[in-house]
């Protein structure tokens, strides 16, 4: 049986510490709503006169310890706004109705995509399955209860550990590690996303058959968003790849960062039958 939606419960949340990120969650917002469905837009951030100032937002709050790092999105998922709530990085936006997001995360705690990139640098918890890889903490769903404040509060305190031991400032490998334990000993539920529900624009990217993109997340030169939600939803019914987006726009901006690629064809491996 379904999860019921209600979505008088459910909104979208922002954060954004400094001023060149609230803009950029502004023109989230604004490109949201459309697909928000009603639902309110808040934002948390370091500067709240401004922000409502620019008449986007439902919902503005102080954020309770700006650091101007990637830490400052974590302290606000303590006091979610939301019964049910979807959390977009300032330069992540709803490309396609939010009610195929919220009915996902159904009766789960925690809704994410993976990352694309398996095994980053810096620090990794070895004693996590590798075929676990770290979530994308760009685009989260959370459901407002006490395994979720749990959560919230163990990665803000393994954050902080790692950003004092080894100087770790990214937050993904101390969510990776989070979410796993609690899984397994505190019955956190954990849903996961396809790329379609967040599709990073600045690594390999594949749209699957037969699914619209839900939230696209990256930096796009507002000029282009036409033309890449043409091409990404006009026709869901075929792949749609960051290869045939560079061969059909080979001016775009939207283009790959700090991705590597083997610099030839692969040699074939050795003939085990041959000395």
């Amino acid at each position: 049986m379904p999860f019921p939606l209600n979505p008088a419960r459910q909104g979208l949340l922002y954060v954004a510490t400094g001023a060149a990120y609230l803009e950029e969650a502004a023109a989230s917002a604004r490109a949201s709503r459309p697909f928000a469905g009603g639902r309110p837009l808040a934002v948390v951030c370091d500067c709240p006169e401004q922000a409502r100032q620019l008449g986007v937002f439902d919902q503005v709050l102080r954020h309770p310890d700006p650091r101007c790092s990637y830490r400052d999105k974590i302290p606000p998922l303590l006091r979610l706004p939301f019964a049910r709530t979807l959390f977009l990085d300032s330069d992540a936006r709803l490309t396609a109705p939010a009610d195929a997001l919220f009915a996902a995360l159904g009766n789960a705690h925690l809704a994410a995509a993976q990352a694309p990139v398996r095994r980053p640098a810096g620090w990794w918890d070895a004693s996590v399955p590798a075929l676990f890889p770290e979530l994308n903490s760009g685009v989260l769903l959370l459901r407002r209860c006490w395994r979720q404040r749990l959560l919230v509060r163990r990665w803000l305190r393994r954050y902080d550990q790692l950003a004092a031991s080894c100087g770790q400032s990214w937050d993904q490998a101390s969510l990776r590690s989070v979410v796993w334990r609690l899984q397994q000993c505190w019955g956190l539920r954990l849903a996961l996303l396809p790329p379609e529900a967040n599709l990073r624009t600045s690594k390999p990217w594949l749209a699957g058959e037969g699914l619209a993109v839900h939230v696209v997340h990256g930096r796009v030169p507002e000029p282009e968003w036409p033309p890449l939600l043409r091409y990404l939803n006009g026709n869901t019914a075929c792949f749609r790849t960051w290869q045939e987006w560079q061969a059909l726009h080979p001016q775009s901006a939207v283009r790959l960062k700090g991705v590597h690629f083997r610099a030839g064809p692969a040699e074939p491996p050795p003939d085990p039958a041959r000395p």
